[in-house]
């Protein structure tokens, strides 16, 4: 996890019941189980994304609505820049703000991934690691101008893959999500964004995590 910790979740004076949370890769496993316990728990507002597996994001937000919890679909690539920029213009005019960012997409990893350095593999760098980042650096100016400031979540990878991933030599490709995520705490912070990185675990452990951060 990441060492940053700030003097108090700067969220926090917000109820659950008035915040919007976007988790990406709603219609996976871990996005799944995250957004549907961000509605049990009485969230105001949960936004999912899909990139190709929009039909089993469509039955999320089906069951999202039907716990009670508002919900928007949207369509949104985590390494393209410009989708993710597309996707969070398009959720904040809907409901108006973005309390919450969950990066849970998740793509698979070849098996082995430390014997060659494959499109597979970079593409599940791009989704799993950069992704993470990628997507926080869009939402800094979105929850920066909000005045109850915001919580973005990250989850790492697995310790196994991380250290798979230190023995390819290509440049500039991350092993870990807090590398790539940790050089923006200090800005989040200065803006009142709290940033947190989950170690990886079960989709029903990191749900009952978040929903614990974001009740604040």
């Amino acid at each position: 996890m990441l060492n940053h910790e700030p003097s108090r979740t700067f969220h926090g004076d917000v109820p659950i019941s008035e915040k919007v949370c976007l988790v990406t890769g709603g219609g996976q496993a871990r996005g799944k189980a995250i957004a549907e316990a961000l509605a049990r728990a009485g969230t105001k507002t949960v936004a999912i994304t899909y990139s190709d597996d929009r039909e089993e994001a469509h039955q999320v937000y089906v069951n999202i609505q039907t716990i009670g919890s508002g919900c928007l679909l949207a369509h949104m690539d985590v390494t393209d820049r410009p989708s993710v920029r597309q996707g969070l213009v398009w959720i904040k005019d809907q409901v108006g703000k973005i309390d919450v960012l969950v990066n849970a997409d998740t793509a698979p990893w070849p098996d082995p991934i430390d014997s060659t350095l494959t499109d597979e593999c970079v593409q599940a760098v791009n989704v799993n690691i950069s992704g993470q980042a990628l997507t926080s650096d869009e939402m800094l100016p979105f929850m920066s101008i909000q005045k109850t400031g915001g919580l973005m979540v990250g989850v790492a990878v697995e310790d196994e893959v991380m250290m798979a991933l230190k023995t390819i030599a290509e440049p500039g490709l991350p092993s870990s999500v807090a590398a790539v995520i940790s050089p923006m705490t200090a800005l989040a912070a200065s803006r009142g964004i709290t940033l947190r990185v989950l170690p990886a675990g079960r989709p029903e452990e990191l749900a009952e995590v978040v929903v614990g951060l974001v009740n604040g």
